[in-house]
């Protein structure tokens, strides 16, 4: 997938106060794509729904060896979803689920509610990760 317009990106960072989703690192910042689209990526840009801020090194372990629990706290996202916005976004610095929203904002949502969104997406299988997890 191409990289967010400069616009996208700036918004992302803001919503998430400027940090890494994961550590609070403000070094080394890079916009994470959820959705993976495939090789050789996309022309279309990235919206709003469609990102979070990493620092390197969790961008990175969100597609390695942090992958599964990526998927389990919404960081990433299956890439046949149809709809990225229908899967909340944990924030641990926050402490809390998130639904983020097509401008740029997020809305708080109860651990219940995230997780019936992520069990209406992924089914069995959002349940078998909070068995591995």
């Amino acid at each position: 997938m191409t990289a967010p317009t400069a616009r996208v990106w700036t918004v992302v960072k803001r919503r998430d106060a400027g940090q890494c989703i994961v550590c609070a690192t403000r070094d080394g910042l890079s916009f994470q794509h959820r959705q993976a689209v495939g090789m050789g990526g996309s022309k279309r840009k990235p919206e709003c729904v469609e990102g979070v801020t990493a620092c390197v090194p969790h961008n990175e372990a969100f597609e390695h060896r942090l992958q599964a629990l990526a998927l389990l706290r919404g960081w990433k996202v299956r890439g046949w979803v149809a709809d990225v916005s229908l899967v909340p976004v944990w924030y641990p610095l926050l402490g809390g689920w998130h639904v983020l929203t097509a401008d740029g904002g997020r809305e708080w949502v109860s651990w219940a509610a995230a997780r019936a969104l992520m069990v209406d997406v992924y089914g069995d299988e959002y349940e078998r990760w909070e068995v591995a997890a």
